[in-house]
């Protein structure tokens, strides 16, 4: 069963839902939690707290922008909103979740931010 989530850039929030797979659901057991992300101008990514367990099999290359993964090899959360044709260059991608709705107020913010991500 997917979960609702809510990510605040400061002042700005953002919807999303975590997919139905163990990385996922482990990465909800962990909320509330408040990454430190930065802007890159494609997403916004940080390192995360904690590990996640996943299975080798979720481990693929490439994003579709609106996409929240996780990538094991590093320990990294990135909420990825650019850049989807070129996406196929990075590795280490484990998707839990996406973005609902339209990505353009990520697209508007830089710099960075602690992420704070709640279930909701």
């Amino acid at each position: 069963m997917s979960q609702k989530i809510t990510m605040r850039f400061g002042n700005a929030e953002v919807a999303g839902t975590l997919n139905d797979t163990a990385t996922a659901r482990a990465f909800a057991d962990k909320l509330p939690a408040t990454i430190r992300v930065s802007g890159t101008g494609i997403d916004f990514c940080g390192r995360m707290p904690f590990e996640l367990p996943y299975e080798r099999r979720q481990v693929h290359r490439g994003w579709a922008n609106g996409d929240v993964n996780y990538n094991p090899g590093g320990g990294w959360f990135a909420l990825l909103f650019a850049d989807e044709e070129n996406s196929m260059r990075y590795g280490d991608q484990v998707s839990i979740g996406r973005v609902d709705g339209d990505l353009d107020m990520l697209r508007e913010l830089s710099g960075t931010y602690d992420l704070v991500i709640e279930r909701g």
